[in-house]
């Protein structure tokens, strides 16, 4: 009897040393004190960008990252959180990843399998509708879409009626016509008028726009003015604005200026330069960049606003590049830049070693500026002089002839996922305030 009841026990035994000699590939979930997450944050054409949460590992920590059960990426993690960007992706396809951990030379630690899957490039067939907004002298500067049935376009648009001017400066499409506003600004003697307005922005909850001398006005979606202002810490003449939530926002304009509005004070920022600055956009309310030049000899500069500091950015751009006029991103860490007449795409990573690259499998040369940048990485749009407009879908540009050549600058640019509007005037046929919407084929 005794030793009946001793050799289960003996054979219990050796088989459980045996079988703890060597840990598993990937421990199961049960008493799992260790774990690694992956997730899909966002994909473009060429790229995914995946966020991994760590837990219950040793760091520095061995790590690889596989694609499809291929490897990919090795690294070494030495913090719980961490990004990843896996590149040249093909467009339109599904893929697979897996973070894993080195623990020991024989075992690892397998997390999850992640899904995802790659943008598809976009047609180039739009429907257009060109629109005439005012006579001689009238001029659009700026546009922005509110949803499909609400774009707005402000600037100086004259009515010419029996040989008497009357003058708006705003103008509201509901998605089938355009109805003329003046939104009434005060100049330094406090005197109220519809006078020119140089740049619009949309916070979400009604309209900013500002005046050439700095007057500004904030009105609800349908028109009515909320309130006016003057702009005491400022400089120049406003050109374009960018912000990240209601009421926060950057102001960019000529001389350098550059000023921020934290919801209740502007706050002049200094930029180092006297440039022009023309246009802004940020990746985030601390990574903000501006860019512009001097018309008269096309010397240029590039802003960096970090924090709510700026400084102008000692790069490495080729041949000296000159006439930026744009800037914008599509996505983390990358900013694209608008300069003689092609597009370019830098990392900001580290901007005292600022180099760019041209969009695109072959070299653009859209044979004019072009003012604004606007869009999707599968869906970008530039226009600007001479009627230029370009588009790029994800694999190739392409220009939209019966526009180009003609006496027409397009100033402006916005952009949503069914309609971009430009808006700018025709210099050959008096001065003309035009607008042209080109609705998405899908």
């Amino acid at each position: 009897m005794k030793y009946r009841f001793i050799i289960p026990v003996l054979i219990f035994f050796c088989v459980g040393s045996f079988t703890s000699c060597k840990e598993p590939e990937s421990t199961g979930p049960e008493n799992r004190t260790d774990s690694l997450m992956l997730k899909v944050k966002e994909t473009d054409l060429t790229s995914a960008t995946l966020s991994l949460h760590t837990a219950g590992i040793t760091y520095p920590a061995s790590m690889r990252l596989t694609r499809n059960s291929q490897p990919v990426q090795t690294f070494s993690l030495h913090q719980p959180d961490t990004t990843l960007i896996d590149t040249a992706l093909t467009p339109s396809t599904t893929y697979t990843w897996q973070a894993i951990w080195k623990k020991t030379e024989t075992t690892f630690l397998k997390g999850e399998t992640v899904t995802g899957r790659t943008m598809d490039s976009t047609s180039h067939e739009f429907t257009w509708q060109i629109d005439t907004l005012g006579a001689r002298g009238s001029i659009l500067r700026d546009v922005v879409i509110v949803n499909d049935t609400c774009v707005w376009v402000v600037g100086e648009i004259n009515v010419i009626d029996n040989d008497t001017g009357d003058r708006y400066n705003a103008a509201m499409w509901n998605g089938k016509v355009w109805k003329k506003y003046r939104i009434l600004l005060p100049d330094w003697a406090d005197d109220f008028s519809a006078m020119l307005i140089n740049c619009i922005w949309y916070d979400g909850t009604g309209l900013w726009v500002f005046s050439n001398v700095g007057s500004y006005a904030k009105f609800k979606i349908d028109g009515e003015v909320l309130f006016t202002g003057k702009t005491l810490a400022r400089k120049g003449t406003p050109k374009k604005i960018w912000g990240y939530s209601p009421d926060r926002f950057y102001l960019v304009g000529t001389g350098g200026s550059l000023t921020w509005y934290d919801g209740k004070d502007f706050h002049l920022l200094e930029t180092g330069t006297t440039i022009d600055l023309l246009d802004i956009w940020g990746l985030n309310e601390n990574e903000v960049w501006a860019c512009g030049y001097i018309h008269n000899t096309g010397v240029s500069t590039i802003v960096r606003i970090k924090n709510r500091i700026a400084e102008t950015v000692k790069n490495q751009l080729p041949g000296n590049l000159i006439l930026m006029s744009s800037v914008f991103s599509v996505r983390n860490n990358e900013m694209l830049l608008s300069a003689e007449g092609r597009i370019y795409r830098f990392q900001t990573e580290h901007p005292e070693k600022l180099k760019v690259e041209l969009i695109g499998k072959s070299p653009l040369y859209m044979k004019a500026l072009g003012y604004r940048i606007r869009g999707r990485e599968n869906d970008l749009w530039v226009a600007g002089v001479r009627g230029a407009l370009w588009h790029f879908n994800g694999s190739s540009w392409h220009s939209n002839e019966q526009f180009y050549g003609q006496i027409r600058e397009w100033k402006s640019l916005d952009y949503s996922p069914r309609l971009v509007v430009a808006a700018g005037y025709d210099y050959l046929n008096g001065d003309n305030g035009y607008v042209m919407i080109g609705k998405i084929n899908r």
